[in-house]
């Protein structure tokens, strides 16, 4: 095997590798948001660093979680109302038998 094969090998490994170290953190986001909430309290220990930072990392995702969660809501209502009302606007400029179908077919 080549050097640059050899090269392509080890590159396509580190990429798999930062893949699963992003699901796993999500997955670590994900499930201390869901058992703790938005109050996650990450734990500092000077004795281990490494878990410290991991703590430290799954913290601020949480916190970030809880901030998307909160804004998005309201955007996704605002928009979900926006499309409603274009909903409505697109009905009204149709003649009556393309409304009739459009009703009949899905608003049950």
């Amino acid at each position: 095997m080549s050097a640059s094969g050899l090269h392509g090998v080890f590159i396509g490994l580190f990429d798999l590798a930062i893949v699963a170290a992003g699901i796993i953190y999500t997955g670590l986001v994900l499930m201390s948001y869901r058992t703790d909430g938005p109050n996650y309290r990450p734990h500092i220990n000077l004795y281990e660093p490494a878990r410290s930072v991991e703590t430290l990392l799954v913290w601020l995702g949480v916190k970030i979680l809880a901030f998307t969660l909160r804004l998005g809501i309201p955007v996704f209502g605002m928009l979900s109302e926006a499309s409603a009302e274009v909903g409505e606007w697109y009905l009204r400029r149709r003649d009556p038998e393309t409304v009739a179908s459009f009703r009949s077919r899905f608003m049950v």
